[in-house]
């Protein structure tokens, strides 16, 4: 397809119903997945869990790529799936955790959230870096805050997507379920919970403007479903805060 034709086509990026639709059923799936049981390995006395929910955030990082709005290019979305793939790692391994806190990593007090909290924070500056050193090596740089800000919000979008793993801490108590759960008081919890609630809604609201500013690629697929994903997975970063704080306080 020449350029010229390329730049007639007018994206699609659907209806503002469409999005809603799409979160309302993405948050169902996820709350649906939270209740089943994990598997659990490591230490049989103190076992990490791992919730079905990755198979979610992975399935995010997947359809987010294929339905990208984003003008990153092939390898910007490349950086941002390694970025959010290492992140569902620190979620469901204590790897680094032990690697960045050795003393305490064996320890009943150090969750899994903790490591993932570490991982986040250099998985960020990493993005940062690189999606800043991939602009600076470009030898044309037109358009170069569109296109670094375009990789960095997906990479971001990608990275706290893997908190929704820690989405079975913030509901109830059962079975295997309960991982990492039992030392969050209630109050802390239904706390916990409105926060999250009300930063769903908040990027619910947002995700009006974002789609009618949407600028893809005119030849992207259906990037409104991009879209409608980017507030459920940037959600992710305010689970995993909250489930922290349902078993530390």
């Amino acid at each position: 397809m020449a350029a010229s034709e390329a730049a007639s086509i007018t994206p699609d990026k659907g209806s503002f119903g469409k999005v809603i639709a799409v979160q309302v059923v993405a948050y169902i799936i996820l709350a649906v997945l939270s209740l089943v049981p994990g598997i659990s390995y490591g230490d049989p006395s103190n076992p990490a869990i791992v919730s079905p929910v990755v198979i979610a955030s992975v399935s995010m990082i997947v359809l987010l790529t294929v339905f990208s709005p984003f003008r990153d290019g092939a390898v910007g979305h490349v950086i941002s799936v390694v970025a959010g793939l290492l992140s569902v790692v620190c979620a469901t391994t204590m790897m680094l955790g032990r690697a960045i806190f050795p003393t305490v990593a064996g320890h009943d007090d150090f969750w899994m959230q903790e490591g993932w909290i570490a991982g986040v924070g250099g998985l960020l500056i990493v993005l940062i870096v690189v999606c800043f050193g991939r602009q600076m090596a470009r030898e044309r740089r037109t358009h170069l805050i569109r296109s670094l800000s375009h990789n960095v919000v997906e990479g971001v979008a990608m990275i706290a997507c893997a908190g929704w793993c820690f989405l079975p801490t913030l509901l109830a108590n059962r079975g295997d379920n309960a991982a990492a759960s039992d030392s969050g008081s209630a109050m802390v919890r239904i706390i916990a919970l409105v926060v999250v609630a009300a930063v769903v809604v908040g990027f619910a609201v947002c995700s009006y403007l974002w789609r009618r500013d949407a600028d893809p690629e005119p030849t992207s697929r259906k990037p409104w479903m991009g879209i409608a994903l980017l507030p459920v997975m940037l959600s992710g970063i305010v689970v995993g805060l909250a489930s922290y704080a349902t078993v530390v306080l």
